[in-house]
Formats: structure tokens, sequence, C-alpha cells
């Protein structure tokens, strides 16, 4: 992590080094080692002291920094190459942040948007003679983009936020510049291709950082994906149990303000190293377990490896960085408790530590959910009789377990989160396992198309 940091100066110093020096060229013709030396001054500060400051306090960038540093740099950096080329063929209207916002808010979060939007408006300002109106302009223009940014799931909605830019854009420069009314076409030409630079660049920077946009989520969530068919195929069990864990992380998700999209999709991913070797898990056995012919210490060796496996297949086919946080963390650091009392019954003296899944432990909320929702639909499966007290007994035991192995140590879940947490995952099993009315025996004569009743 020290070689990243003293990496991460290097590589920022240069990197507005070289923007500055291009800025330059292509606006001016000159290089100037005196506005380059200042604008590095200025900037250097700025960006360590304010944008990498708000960055460490989100949680993943402590999970990721290299992909999601990486990610916001290089959508910042295109963001202002593309408004230099606009400023260079037209005006100071043709800036626009609705490129950089809108790409950051979809693919990390709101705080995020409105992060680059500050630096992409204090950029510009400072390249055209510290503008405090255009600063005031771009940043404005930069948060309402972010706002209406939030939540999108189609990319049809991305239209939404590029227009209520082009909106708020407009007024601010009628305001601050005595009604220029020659800037109007401009900024509305500006924000409509940088709208289409959104729609087309998007899932190929997903692709290649791995950070996904809720909107590429749900496009990865079809089932039709080659790791869910292999998944049906070879381990149906697997499959039918990754879609009952779907709905309640689902649920459970939404009563706390978590992401429903990132767990829905991650729900159907998290278990798909089984799809290797899917004869050793409960689910897809039809009578015959081959555990119960192999010792106990080579049986947690492979439902290791279902987690591993899982990790490898989640890189090969380079799904989101979250999702194979989600599939090593579903598990954490827990014994396999069957294998360990089977180890014990047979006096083999095995230490705990060989039956520990490989982890790590959950550690953002959606994870700590997962981890929820797969032990508490096993634990449903082994019940003869569901109802309501039952069930909150069974998940009270659940989590106290958790809590005692130190599994939700790391999650940020807090005691109210995990009331609801439960609330709703109760209310979400009931109402699949829900009883329905027998019907009562009508012979077919009867029930035949066309009879008629002659009484």
């Amino acid at each position: 992590m020290k070689k990243f940091n003293k990496l991460k100066i290097v590589i920022i110093v240069l990197n507005f080094s070289i923007l500055s020096i291009f800025s330059e060229i292509f606006l001016w013709k000159n290089v100037s080692i005196e506005f380059l030396y200042n604008s590095l001054l200025i900037l250097i500060p700025f960006w360590f002291g304010i944008i990498e400051f708000f960055m460490n306090k989100n949680k993943k960038f402590k999970l990721h920094p290299k992909n999601y540093w990486a990610t916001f740099l290089t959508v910042l950096d295109i963001g202002i190459v593309l408004n230099i080329i606009a400023l260079k063929y037209y005006s100071d209207p043709a800036i626009s942040p609705v490129f950089v916002t809108v790409m950051i808010t979809l693919m990390m979060d709101f705080y995020m948007g409105l992060l680059i939007s500050l630096g992409f408006s204090f950029y510009f300002a400072l390249l055209l003679g510290s503008s405090f109106k255009l600063f005031i302009i771009l940043f404005i223009t930069g948060n309402v983009a972010a706002y209406f940014s939030k939540n999108l799931y189609s990319r049809v909605r991305i239209i939404i936020p590029a227009f209520s830019a082009i909106i708020v854009q407009i007024i601010s420069y009628l305001l601050y510049y005595q009604f220029d009314y020659e800037a109007i076409p401009v900024i509305s030409f500006s924000n409509f291709i940088q709208m289409l630079l959104i729609l087309g660049v998007l899932p190929y920077l997903e692709y290649i950082t791995r950070i996904y946009s809720d909107i590429g989520l749900l496009e990865l969530g079809n089932l039709n994906h080659p790791l869910l068919r292999k998944l049906s195929f070879n381990a149906s069990g697997t499959y039918y149990h990754s879609l009952i864990i779907a709905n309640l992380v689902e649920s459970a998700s939404e009563s706390i303000n978590a992401n429903p999209v990132l767990l829905r999709v991650g729900s159907y991913f998290h278990d798909i190293g089984k799809s290797l070797r899917p004869l050793f898990f409960t689910e897809n056995q039809k009578g015959i377990n081959p555990h119960d012919k192999i010792n106990p210490k080579l049986s947690a060796i492979i439902l290791n490896k279902h987690v591993t496996d899982g990790i490898e297949l989640a890189r090969k086919y380079r799904l989101p960085i979250l999702i194979e946080d989600l599939i090593a963390q579903h598990h954490g650091t827990r014994i396999k408790r069957y294998f360990f009392h089977k180890n014990l019954e047979q006096e083999l003296n095995i230490p705990a530590e060989e039956f520990r899944y490989p982890g790590p432990i959950p550690q953002f909320k959606e994870s700590a959910i997962l981890m929820i929702a797969d032990n508490i639909e096993a634990i449903t499966r082994s019940m003869k009789e569901l109802n309501k007290k039952t069930l909150s007994e069974r998940f009270d035991k659940l989590i106290q377990d958790l809590f005692f192995e130190g599994q939700l140590d790391d999650c940020g879940l807090t005691l109210s989160e995990i009331n609801k947490i439960k609330d709703s995952m109760i209310e979400t099993i009931l109402n699949m396992n829900h009883s329905r009315i027998s019907y009562p025996e009508i012979p077919q004569e009867l029930l035949k198309e066309g009879n008629k009743n002659e009484n």
C-alpha cells in the first residue's frame, strides 16, 4: 500500500503536468514553464488536500484503491481532454461536466459524482484565469447532473441528467453573462454530445475496470449469462438456491438503503464455483453423498474450492470486482461445523483452523446481507414448520453466532439495520412459503369442455 501511495503521487504529478502542457499547446500553441509551475502548485495541494481526503472516506475505495482510483482519474482525464477540444473549436459555454459527473455517479455513487465535479470545475476555472464565475456554473451544473444520475437503471434514462444539466447551465450562463443568448445552442449541443459519449464509453470502461454501474449490473444479471447457464445445467439445486437468495437479499437491502441491484445480481453468481463439483453439495445430491466416503479434512478442502473456483471464474469472465468480493466473503471465515463435528467424532484431532472458509469476513454491508441470507435460507430448508416466531428465534441465534465469531466486525451494519434485515427476510420467507388451499376432487366428466348439466 505504501508503494502504491508513492506511485500515486508520481502519477498525479505527471498526469496534471501532461494535461497542463496539452492544454497550453492545443489552446494557445505555446508552452509556459511558469503556467505549468503555477498550475501544479495549486492543483497538487488541491488534489491531495480535498479529492484524496474524501476518496479515502469511501469504503469501496479502501477495498479496491487501484480499480476505483484509476477509474476516477481516467474519467476525469477523458472529460478534461474532451472539453478542451470543445473549448478550442467553440467557446466557454461548450465546457460541461456532464460526462465526468454522470459517469462517476453511475459507476460509483452520488458523492463521488460531486467530488469529480469539484475537481473538473476547479481545473477549468484555473485554466481560464481563475474564473470564479465559471467554477460556480460548472460545479452547480455538475451537482444537478449527479443528483439526477442517482438510481438510474436504464440507458435511455441517461437523458434525464443530461437534459437537467442543459437547463441549469443555460440559466446560469444567462444570469452570469448578462443574457448571452448565443450560448444556448452551444451548451445544448455540447451536453447532448457528452450524453452520447457516456452511452458509448460506459460499457467498455466497466469491462476494463470491473467497476460496474447499476445499468451494467442489470445487463450482467441476464440469466442467459454463460456462467449462470452452466450453473443451471450442472448444479440445478444451487441455481434454484441462488434465485431464492436473490429474493431475500433484494428486499433486505432496500430496507437499509443498501444496493439491491448489486445484491440481486451478486446472489446469482455467489455460488458459481459449485458448478465445477456439483455433487459435493447437498442441494445437488440425489441420495448419494460422496463426503461419506472421504476424510472430513478433504471435504473441507473441497468446500473451500467452491469459493476459490468462484473467484477464478469471476476474474476469467471479468465480473464486477464487488461481485468477486461477494463470492469471497459470503462464508467469511466460518468453521464448517458438520465436518468439524465429524472430525471430533472420528477422533482425528485435526485443528479447527483447517475447517475454516478462506474468507475474508464481510467488508461491506451488501456482503454481510448475503452471508445472513445464505445462512438463514439453509436453516429454513431444515425446518419442518415455518412460522414467524420460530424464524425470529432462529434468526436471532444466527446473528448471535455471527457476532460471537466476529464475522460482522468489519461490515458496518448497525443493530438497527440488522433488525430491519431480519424483519424483511422473515416476511419474504413466509411469503415464499405460504400455504395453499387443497383442491377438492371432481369427476373428470364434469370438467370436460362442452359438458352440460341437464338438471
